[in-house]
């Protein structure tokens, strides 16, 4: 698909912004239908008014005693007839045979058991006593509803079997349903975008397949545990993105070594990031210098990745604690969450924001997952349901996406190119489930077994270093890449390995040794949020020198003003100034980016109640 073909698609004027998100999927239609139609009020069956609730009641008793043959006695109504109309079959009686008084006892005289035997005080007691339960029902609400259902006992109810039928199980459609715990913010700001369209279904059979049934059991004791993300790190994941907070932001900045001079560079590159949005369609590209007219030089070379550009700046945005309701950038994250909503290909239960192979430039799973990333943080800091949907079907597509055998993840779903999977790809497709858990939505715990499997088999024999892939591993066992060590040793930390971990001791040993790299941002990128996460004197080392170069490389004048560029091979042939951009404000958020997975404990409050 070409970008004008898809910039013409996003200028269609019957777009719909994310107020009214629509997703498209018929599932969903039939929810809101279903939804729609429990709104309506309920009918009861026909009650009667609390006077005529109460005469029922002793009217009821009252006629008890004239059953016969099994079917009760009903008052007869006065006639309007002559008395010597009588029904057909009647014995014929003489009308002045009986006096008035005598026809006046007759049916006193029919009466029989409780009625005729109790005391007229006692028949009082009781008629009294119904008549202020009836009263009582009346003012409360509960009650009253209990003696309605209680006279209509045996009461056909006129529309209860289509009521049934309307809620059974066999009519019901999936839905991901919206969590209603917290209050929605609701002050949103008023943006025309471009790029807002709705959603429509598309065939992605040959994306999508379902994953074949794998026993992960006893592959590695170094899976994560049944229950989800160990626990020693999901109390810490739930809050990890409350850090993000103005007041929490500050201290955290503080504590780990953030200086006035780290904000002030963040603050510069979310300016040129915003202003190098396309602010038609709320894109970005790596090829940044097609928005600012050439302003910028060192642009990507995959155009038409819009994708995980986009969601990688928005990161940068959401890292600072900028959302689309709050902050200084609300238009902006605004106009780029509705490109990604609408560019997600929706099928079913799964939405992917894979495109085609890396290869043609087009966004490959690394897009995937850096715009799910993006999608799940900007839900769960914002708890705003309009986004639960598209970040919940993002991290759905991750299972059939995934090799089911390896464990592993390469830049087309399995079904397309049957590869095993490399380290690069698998760790940004464990960093969205780990913003899937942070931010409360579902995710597939074997996704996340089979994943550490995969780096399992990666890892260096009796040592730290991981493999990029299959075939790199197969060159050289002993070898390892320092930016994939960093990046398995990363999603270790958040599969729940412990701190006193052997392998993650020695490379965050290792990575403090060396320091970070001049040339390699990818390492970096991995590296930093390693040490920040495993903290002590490692941390201080790593984080002076890794500021440093980075408040210092940063572009201070000129149309590119807040903009970095590393020139570090194919990644930066491939994403340019921006991505160079994005990585490089990542690591400055670093210490208010996310929670510590390891708490610190002071020795004087250890044993603090």
């Amino acid at each position: 698909m070409s970008s004008s073909g898809e910039n013409s698609e996003r200028e269609n004027p019957n777009r719909e912004d994310l107020n009214r998100l629509d997703v498209g999927l018929s599932a969903s239609e039939s929810a809101r239908s279903t939804k729609k139609d429990s709104d309506k009020p309920v009918v009861e069956p026909s009650a009667k008014s609390p006077r005529e609730a109460t005469k029922a009641a002793v009217a009821g008793t009252a006629v008890a005693g004239t059953a016969k043959n099994g079917v009760a006695a009903s008052p007869k109504p006065a006639s309007s007839k002559p008395a010597s109309s009588k029904p057909t079959g009647a014995p014929v009686e003489n009308p002045a045979a009986k006096s008035p008084t005598q026809q006046t006892e007759e049916p006193r005289r029919k009466k029989s058991g409780f009625w005729s035997a109790a005391p007229s005080w006692l028949i009082s007691t009781v008629i009294h006593v119904a008549a202020i339960l009836g009263l009582a029902a009346w003012n409360i609400e509960p009650l009253r509803k209990e003696i309605n259902l209680l006279l209509n006992i045996g009461e056909q109810a006129g529309n209860e079997s289509d009521a049934l039928e309307e809620f059974s199980m066999d009519n019901a459609s999936a839905q991901v349903q919206s969590d209603n715990t917290e209050d929605s913010p609701s002050d949103v700001p008023t943006v025309e975008p471009s790029a807002v369209d709705a959603k429509v279904e598309v065939d992605m059979s040959s994306m999508v397949a379902d994953a074949p049934a794998v026993s992960v059991s006893g592959l590695s004791e170094s899976l994560a545990p049944a229950s989800g993300i160990a626990a020693q790190s999901s109390a810490a994941m739930r809050a990890g993105l409350n850090s993000r907070s103005s007041e929490t932001k500050r201290d955290l900045l503080k504590k780990f070594g953030g200086t006035t001079e780290t904000e002030r560079a963040v603050s510069m590159s979310l300016k040129w990031l915003a202003e190098h949005q396309n602010p038609e369609t709320g894109a970005w590209t790596w090829s940044h210098s097609l928005v600012c007219g050439g302003k910028c030089d060192r642009p990507g070379n995959r155009t038409r990745s819009l994708n995980g550009a986009t969601g990688m700046a928005l990161m940068c945005f959401l890292g600072a604690g900028q959302t689309h309701m709050e902050g200084e950038y609300k238009e902006t994250v605004f106009k780029g969450l509705s490109f990604l909503i609408n560019s997600m290909k929706v099928q079913g239960g799964y939405g992917a924001w894979w495109v085609g192979a890396g290869g043609s430039g087009l966004d490959d799973m690394y897009g995937h997952g850096i715009a799910a990333i993006a999608m799940c943080e900007a839900y769960g800091m914002t708890r705003d349901p309009r986004l639960r949907e598209a970040a919940q079907l993002g991290i759905n597509y991750l299972t059939p996406a995934q090799n089911p055998q390896t464990g592993g993840w390469h830049y087309s779903p399995f079904i397309q190119d049957k590869m095993p999977g490399d380290t690069s790809v698998v760790g940004w497709q464990m960093m969205a489930i780990k913003s899937a858990a942070m931010s409360g939505l579902d995710y597939d715990i074997d996704t996340v077994r089979r994943a550490n499997f995969f780096l399992d088999t990666m890892m260096v024999p009796g040592g730290f270093g991981y493999h990029y892939s299959m075939d790199s591993k197969k060159q050289d066992p002993l070898g390892y890449r320092p930016a994939m060590t960093a990046c398995g040793v990363l999603c270790r930390m958040y599969s729940g390995w412990k701190k006193d971990e052997p392998s993650i001791k020695a490379a965050a040993s290792k990575f403090a040794e060396q320091g970070p790299s001049k040339s390699d941002i990818y390492y970096n990128y991995y590296a930093t949020q390693v040490m920040k996460q495993y903290g002590g004197a490692e941390w201080e080392s790593w984080n002076t020198r890794m500021r440093d170069q980075l408040v210092s490389s940063q572009v201070q004048t000129g149309h590119g003003q807040g903009s970095w560029f590393v020139e570090d091979g194919h990644s930066t042939d491939s994403g340019g100034r921006l991505y160079s951009t994005c990585m490089s404000t990542m690591m400055l958020e670093v210490y208010y980016r996310y929670m510590p997975l390891y708490a610190e404990q002071a020795e004087e409050d250890a044993f603090k109640l």
